[in-house]
This record gives C-alpha cells, structure tokens and sequence, in this order.
C-alpha cells in the first residue's frame, strides 16, 4: 500500500475503417480496445462501441462508465444526472454513469467476458478500470469517424503534501487531511453525489478542525480536489476487498498564466472567466464537468452554429466548485482540473 504512485498518460486518436480493432491497453490484466460499429453488430446504436475483456480470472475488471451530457450549453448547462443499472441502452440523458464487472462471479451479470460499451457520438466520455491497486482512467470522445483519448494510469497510494495548505495520509480505509496553516477547500465527488467540506476554515463552525478524515466510498468510483487558491491536488481512485487504487496529480498552477497547446489552443482563467483562443483554422471542442454534476459543450472557432465561429470566447467556470475540462479534436485532447475561491483560480493540467 505504500509502493509509490505512478501516472502514465498517453493521448492518441484514430481513424477507424470499417472492422478495425484499436487496442488502447493490453498488460496481462485487461484488454480495453475500441471497435468499429458502423455495420451495426454490437447491440448499441453507436458507431463504435468500447469491448473491455478481463484478461486475469483471479482478477475481474471493476468498470465505472460517465458519459458527459452533450446537450447542456455555457448559458444553458445540464443539471441531469442519471444512474443507469445494469440495463445501458437507450436513451442517455442527463450525465449518464454505469458500473458493473467484467469477468466477475458475485453476480451473474457480472460473468460476462468481454463486455461492450456504447461511444456515442460527440459527448466526453471517462472510463475507468479497476482491481486492487491496478487503476485506469480513460477519457474519450468521438467525432467525425475520429476517436481521441487520453489514458492514465495509477498504482497505490502514497502520503504527499500540498506544500504550505495540506498533508495528505492514508490511514486504514480513510484519507486524513491536516492544514498546514491555512483553510484547505475540499471537493469529493463519488458516482454523482457532491459534498464539499474545509478543514481549517473559519466561514463556519464545521470546518474549523485541522485534521479531518474522509471515509474511502466501497466500491465506487470517487475523484477528490484539494485546494487552496492556485495549489490544488487531484486524486481519482476506487477501493474493492480492501485493496485501494489511485491516480494522483499533485502539481498546479494558477490560471492567470496563460496555458499553450501549441498550435491548437490558448487558456487563461482571470476569476471564474475562462478564455479560450483556437490557434488555428481548427475548432476547439470544449467539454465542461462540473463536480456537482453540471456539463456544459461548446466549440470555439467551430462552423456548425454561427455562435462558434469566434476564435476566442470567454465562458464562465463555477464557484467554489471542482470541475474538469477538456479541450479536443480529433488527435488533440488536454485536460484540466481547476478550483475557483476568493477570486483565485488554480489548474492542474492533467498530463
């Protein structure tokens, strides 16, 4: 349990013909490999479609699926949050999110090996995998025949520090958070219900105690921000039989410096205004997670609607509230992770 973490991240994109098979991981344990759909012989009404087959029958694939909702918009955004069960079809409003196993034996639907997932068209998908201490994380998206995505890859988990806001431990099966002379903001977001708490803060009796403990959820998939101003650290992990797997980004920035995708993009953040200038003829699809379920999509320097055309655009991020974006296409995927409070937003590019 003390092994230290290890993040790998691998951004690629295809173009799928007719019967491809893309595999995106394949070490002794899973098989994750996006597959063509087009002539309709997986049972979803999808282009493609996502087989992850447990390699390991010693070792079930634990599988958290988050579709983020394509119809929310930054005036308009999406506030729909559906759980699906163990029925995935049809129709995927809201911010679907969907769980189950794969090559498992608690539950007869779990036997199944391989299983399929839908990639529907246009929305921003994370996957993650999972058994013990062996964690991915998968972002996806699909447009235009084209699938990008960006894989991460953890281990266990390792004490660190948020230097001058946070000491982070793990004790037993709960993380142990200790402020080191500041109010540390924190955001934990656990298969679509949101909490926020601080420790060390002062804005109300209950977040007055430096050390607070935060229950590790059992069997759910769960992505944690801890923050103060622009020093954030990000922690995206599931526990099963004990046993706990993490990603762990533990650098950031503030936003008020501008972040470069050469030749793609342009973001800076001044407040909870974030601007975002394309750098070439090339939309910028914006994908925007909230961790109180909110989504928002949008496109800068896009062609479909008039309201993309302008090649920079200014949108408006939450308050006091976690959340991911993602910018893309087609080859090109960044990600960050932002934390807006007292006016000061930090950002961990999550690469």
């Amino acid at each position: 349990m003390k092994r230290a973490y290890l993040v790998v991240i691998l951004s690629f994109a295809m173009l799928l013909c007719a019967q491809t098979r893309i595999t995106i991981i394949n070490d002794g344990w899973v098989r994750l490999t996006v597959l063509d759909n087009r002539s309709a012989q997986y049972p979803y009404p999808t282009d493609f479609v996502i087989e992850v087959l447990a390699l390991d029958r010693s070792m079930p694939v634990e599988v958290s699926y988050l579709m983020i909702d394509g119809g929310g918009t930054p005036r308009q955004p999406s506030a729909n949050f559906v759980m699906k069960g163990s029925n995935f079809n049809p129709p995927w409003d809201g911010n679907c999110f969907f769980k189950t196993e794969v090559g498992g034996w608690a539950e007869a639907e779990f036997i199944t090996n391989p299983k399929y997932l839908p990639l529907p068209h246009y929305r921003t998908c994370l996957l993650l995998l999972a058994r013990y201490e062996k964690i991915y994380a998968v972002f996806l998206r699909e447009n235009d025949g084209q699938v990008g995505y960006t894989l991460l890859k953890g281990g266990s988990f390792s004490n660190f520090e948020i230097p001058n806001v946070a000491r982070i431990e793990l004790q037993a099966n709960e993380f142990v958070v200790t402020s080191l002379g500041q109010p540390v903001e924190v955001g934990m977001w656990v298969e679509g219900r949101y909490t926020h708490d601080e420790v060390g803060g002062w804005a109300a009796a209950n977040y007055a105690a430096r050390t607070k403990r935060y229950k590790i959820p059992h069997y759910e998939m769960f992505m944690m921000m801890l923050s103060r101003y622009d020093k954030l650290a990000l922690i995206i992990g599931k526990e099963n039989d004990g046993h706990l797997g993490v990603i762990v980004f533990p650098r950031s920035a503030s936003w008020s410096n501008p972040i470069e995708v050469p030749g793609f993009c342009r973001t800076v953040a001044q407040r909870t205004r974030l601007t975002v200038t394309a750098l070439s003829n090339n939309p910028v699809e914006i994908t925007h997670f909230a961790f109180d379920n909110t989504s928002w999509q949008w496109e800068v320097g896009g062609w479909s609607l008039p309201e993309y055309a302008p090649k920079q655009q200014t949108f408006t991020l939450k308050h006091y509230t976690p959340g991911l974006i993602v910018v893309n296409r087609y080859q090109t995927m960044e990600l960050f992770g932002y934390n807006e409070n007292d006016g000061q937003t930090g950002v961990i590019q999550i690469r």
